[in-house]
């Protein structure tokens, strides 16, 4: 009796924490496309001191373009010096906190950047940097930028530096200041910058950054959340630079946020005209009518079916067909909505049964990806590596650099789960996978493959 009370304990836990797991991805928000969006738009390249950049101003000019498009109104202004630069922050934290809570907020910089102790600075066009205490007195902090914009009480704010494009410093304070080093996050904004500590952001051979060219075209792609954007613009500033330019990010954002939303889903009417004209299926059509008698598809649908009937289309295939064809579609469009039309139509039909199991598993996907913190970068590998460590699978130090050791042993993970990781990338899909395999079957328990596969991955040779 008593197991029987404990198992049904067990059941009635683990279907409140399910419960808990898919209301807390149904809670997570986003930002309305009809919120208030302002810009402001730096571009330094004419320093008195420090010489002339040669794209920053043309890059200001296609990110402001490229904003207006998404639906920003935007302040742009060039060749500021300190005293303007503070000034043109402060004015535009005013206008936002004006603006309302509602207002999502961008501010994106061109120009001179610096690193010094640990803290990010912008550097204004009349600096005059010659030892490593004139940065502070000379420059903005990005972090003053990013805590004033907290500040204003708007949803969200969007900080982008594209600095660090050379390193025109004197040699004693060179090392210190080539990159940006990845900030701490500040609550409701969203810092990015072009390339890592250590490291020059590319200025361009063909009039804009590739950091800004990579960023211009990410922004106007429709259904990219903000982090996806950002994402893309790394793989593609990496692939542009030969990996020598790395961009990074710092979050802490609970909104998601699209510069271009997504189109709006297909109604189960519009789902049935286009399953029925691709396939010419009278069945379908008149499903259509029967269905959604007074939607324009059924008006379009009585027609097609008259020219059919002309035609000696004949009387078209029975409902189990027409299920058959609409969960076809389903499986090509792979939404849960998409799933769900099947399952509302043909509810006593055997595609009924598929088309539930896999909304449900699209849904669940759904909630594991929304739910927990997300991890980048070396935080992200170290917790990898801890993974593959309880697994057998790795037994180097888990320092956080994604090495030749960790790539061999996410390659080797990847057999023991059903789910499918990009091995030779650290991932969040590649570390929920892991946390989900027991660890008895580790890879203590692999055996020897006899005819080993290889991928060639940065001159390296991966076997498995």
């Amino acid at each position: 009796m008593r197991k029987s009370f404990e198992f049904g304990l067990l059941v009635w836990l683990l279907s409140l924490l399910a419960a808990q797991s898919a209301l807390a991805a149904s809670e997570r928000k986003t930002v309305a496309a009809s919120a208030p969006r302002l810009a402001l738009v730096i571009g330094n390249a004419s320093y008195s001191k420090l010489g002339t950049l040669a794209n920053p101003g043309r890059d200001a000019q296609l990110i402001a373009e490229r904003l207006r498009q998404t639906g920003f109104e935007v302040t742009a202004v060039a060749d500021r010096d300190l005293k303007s630069l503070s000034q043109d922050v402060e004015e535009f934290a005013l206008k936002v906190r004006a603006s309302g809570p509602s207002t999502v907020a961008l501010l994106y910089y061109a120009g001179h950047g610096v690193e010094s102790d640990g803290a990010n600075y912008l550097v204004p066009v009349n600096a005059d940097i010659k030892r490593r205490a004139d940065i502070v007195q000379q420059s903005l902090a990005v972090k003053r930028i990013a805590d004033r914009l907290a500040s204003a009480g708007n949803a969200l704010n969007i900080l982008i530096v594209d600095a660090c494009r050379d390193n025109p410093f004197p040699p004693g304070i060179a090392v210190s200041t080539a990159g940006l080093v990845p900030m701490g996050a500040v609550y409701g904004v969203f810092i990015a910058s072009a390339t890592g500590s250590g490291k020059t952001a590319f200025d361009g051979e063909d009039g804009h950054s590739p950091y800004t060219k990579a960023l211009a075209d990410a922004v106007v792609v429709p259904g990219e959340r903000l982090e996806d954007v950002f994402k893309s613009v790394r793989r593609q500033v990496r692939l542009a630079t030969g990996e020598q330019q790395i961009p990074w990010e710092s979050t802490s954002l609970e909104l998601d946020f699209f510069f271009v939303p997504p189109p709006p889903p297909p109604s189960p009417a519009a789902q049935l005209l286009a399953a029925a004209k691709e396939t010419g299926n009278v069945a379908l059509y008149d499903l259509l009518i029967d269905r959604f008698p007074a939607s324009p598809e059924a008006n379009e649908a009585r027609a097609a079916v008259a020219e059919l009937k002309k035609g000696a289309a004949g009387s078209g295939p029975v409902v189990a067909s027409a299920a058959s064809i609409v969960l076809d579609r389903a499986r090509q469009t792979r939404t849960p909505e998409a799933y769900d039309l099947v399952a509302a139509l043909f509810p006593n039909s055997p595609e009924a049964d598929e088309a539930r199991g896999a909304a449900s598993r699209l849904r669940e996907i759904t909630v594991l990806d929304s739910a927990g913190p997300t991890y980048e970068g070396r935080e992200l590998v170290q917790l990898i590596q801890a993974q593959l460590a309880r697994l057998d699978c790795f037994s180097g130090e888990q320092s956080g650099a994604f090495d030749a050791a960790t790539i061999q042993g996410l390659r080797r993970a990847s057999q023991l789960s059903d789910e499918h990781f990009l091995w030779y990338r650290p991932t969040m899909a590649a570390l929920r996978a892991l946390k989900k395999v027991d660890g008895n079957d580790g890879c203590a328990r692999q055996k020897t493959v006899a005819a080993p596969r290889c991928l060639r991955v940065n001159n390296e040779d991966f076997c498995q």
